[in-house]
Parts: structure tokens; C-alpha cells; sequence
């Protein structure tokens, strides 16, 4: 490396250690209870992540379905009630998140009262997978 570009990058960690110890340490995301993270394993196939935003009707449903990778979603708008294979069912307050580990079937709808839902969804999928792979498994009980 040359001397000039030695000294932009020693400028730039003074910098960004500087701002770091300003905000006290404090990541520019507040970090509350309700944060979830996850760590990718180490030599996992590469990553994509995926962001959206989803809305859902009284009534309807996701679909069971599941994802070559972690899914984190947090209720922006009303209660969520969540189904995954082999656990028991949880309804999700707005504010609330919830994560969906690789690989297991699972579903969604509006919890019952709820009206209308806004959800916020985070995948970190395999790389060249598809978003969703529907499944034959019936989670919600009729």
C-alpha cells in the first residue's frame, strides 16, 4: 500500500472511532429488547438479503411456505399470529419480532380482532435461492 492511501485509511478509522466515541458507543440503530440478530455460520455459502414490507387483510393468510435461509420480521401495524412447523403458535404485537430458523415450514395470518397487519420482513437467503418454497404442510388449523 502506498503511503498516501496508509494515511486516508488511518484517517478514516480516526474518524470513524471518533464518531463511535462520540455516540457513546452507540450504533446509529437503536438496539432495544425486541433486537434480534443472526450470525451467518462461518463458511456458509454466500448470503443475500432480502427487505421488504408486506401487508395482510383480516383473513388472509401467508401460505406455508420456506426460505434457504433465516427469516427476522418485526409487526409494524396490528397482531400477527405465527405458525412454524414444531412450535406452538405465538401472536406477535405490533413492535414485536419474530425469527423463522432455515429451512421449517411456516405460515402467518392476522390474529383474530387484529384488522389489518404491517409487517416488516428481513430474509438472509443462500445466494441464487428462491425468496420461497411453497409447501404441501397445513400449520393453521381451520
Amino acid at each position: 500500500m502506498k503511503t498516501g492511501a496508509l494515511v486516508i485509511a488511518g484517517v478514516m478509522l480516526a474518524a470513524g472511532s471518533a464518531a463511535l466515541a462520540q455516540s457513546g458507543g452507540v450504533m446509529a440503530v437503536q438496539q432495544g429488547p425486541n433486537t434480534q440478530s443472526y450470525d451467518i455460520p462461518e463458511g456458509s455459502r454466500p448470503q443475500t438479503v432480502i427487505i421488504t414490507t408486506r401487508d395482510f387483510k383480516p383473513g388472509e393468510t401467508v401460505g406455508a411456505h420456506t426460505h434457504e435461509g433465516v427469516e427476522m420480521a418485526q409487526v409494524v401495524k396490528g397482531s400477527f399470529e405465527v405458525f412454524i412447523k414444531g412450535q406452538p403458535p405465538k401472536v406477535i404485537k405490533a413492535g414485536e419480532s419474530f425469527l423463522v430458523p432455515r429451512g421449517l415450514p411456516h405460515d402467518g395470518r392476522p390474529a383474530a380482532g387484529s384488522g389489518p397487519v404491517h409487517v416488516a420482513v428481513t430474509l438472509v437467503l443462500d445466494k441464487g435461492s428462491v425468496p420461497r418454497t411453497p409447501v404441501k404442510d397445513v400449520l393453521i388449523p381451520k
